[in-house]
């Protein structure tokens, strides 16, 4: 009896022990095995993708990052059907998450271990992504060139007030989520069930104006470079929360920004595993790693984000957290992501220069 009772209790210590460590390996504790993962995102640049391959290796992750705009990975991963290499993909926004589910491309998985350290509503509620980063759409400009008093207040003032007509950048490419989600800001101000495409007349007019008025982009080259050359009229334009504070660095800018009061699109980025990938597990460890308190920590102090886990919320600078504490614009994002294929096309055909 007594031998009995001593095996019970060691049995029942080793997987005491057993449970403890897996307990202690969530989060950042969770390492790669060395099987690599192709990934996907939007959020790659400025030394991004760079960075998360060299401090995934760290912890034993191999990547392979492919850098994209939102839509153009969106679009990617659609053509590629089964056969795509993909099998993690993080950024992206609201309307492409929406698409891709719809369409089977992402697979749901249980919650990691963080995700209800995530602000509330942020997860997609059935799996599918779980959020990692806050990015407040803003229409910015240089408060060293414009004062906060001679800047627009709205979108709509760039085309109806003739004194910002050129010096605000328009797009040339309708693929980036950041530009989808400023077209998204302003065509539902105009919502007409019976318009084309959901919108009214004086929407599309408002379109129309918005490209008749800027200055086109010049692909290949930032919107703070043409704020900061004198050859160019540019002095505001389209900028997401966390490439602010990082292209102020970069080019001694300060930014300032609208603060509209209908409020601002907010872009939640999130990280979703691929329902076609060969490495499911090794993806799953991956998301339970990248989206923890202590690397979104490390990515927000790096990249100045915002992120949408709460724990880490402390390593966002001042700035951040003013920016993203603007209210959000009333959107309804089930019907921009029904529609805004459609109104980029139309865009594109009329109203682009």
């Amino acid at each position: 009896m007594k031998k009995f009772l001593a095996l019970f209790l060691a049995l029942a210590m080793v997987l005491s022990l057993s449970a403890a460590l897996a307990e202690e390996a969530k989060g950042a504790d969770v390492k790669g095995t060395g099987v690599e993962l192709v990934i996907y995102t939007n959020s790659g640049t400025s030394g991004r993708a760079d960075w998360l391959t060299e401090r995934a290796a760290q912890d034993g992750y191999k990547l392979t990052i492919l850098e994209e705009g939102a839509g153009a990975v969106q679009q990617r991963l659609i053509n590629e059907g089964e056969a795509t290499p993909c099998d993690v993909v993080f950024g992206l926004n609201a309307i492409i998450w929406n698409d891709l589910i719809s369409r089977g491309i992402v697979t749901a998985i249980d919650a990691p271990s963080w995700a209800d350290e995530v602000s509330a509503g942020l997860n997609d509620p059935n799996g599918y992504y779980y959020a990692i980063v806050k990015q407040a759409i803003l229409l910015a400009y240089d408060t060293n060139q414009v004062s906060p008093e001679e800047a627009p207040t709205d979108w709509p003032d760039l085309w109806e007030k003739e004194e910002f007509w050129t010096k605000y950048e328009s797009q040339i490419k309708l693929t980036g989520g950041t530009t989808r989600n400023v077209l998204a800001g302003i065509l539902t101000r105009y919502v007409d069930p019976n318009g084309e495409l959901g919108v009214s007349e004086e929407g599309w007019a408002a379109i129309e104006a918005f490209f008749a008025h800027g200055t086109p982009v010049v692909d290949g080259t930032d919107l703070y470079a043409q704020i900061v050359n004198d050859a160019s009229p540019v002095l505001m334009g389209q900028m997401w929360s966390s490439g602010a504070d990082q292209y102020d660095a970069t080019y001694g800018t300060k930014t300032g920004y609208a603060t509209p009061e209908v409020g601002i699109p907010y872009a939640v980025e999130g990280v979703a595993v691929i329902s076609y990938t060969k490495n499911l597990e090794e993806a799953k460890r991956f998301v339970e790693w990248f989206g923890s308190a202590q690397i979104q920590g490390e990515w927000s102090e790096k990249f100045q984000t915002m992120p949408a886990n709460e724990l880490a919320a402390d390593k966002a600078p001042a700035s951040q957290v003013a920016m993203c504490s603007i209210p959000a614009q009333n959107i309804d994002w089930a019907l921009v992501a029904e529609n805004i294929d459609a109104w980029c096309e139309k865009i594109m055909l009329e109203y682009m220069q």
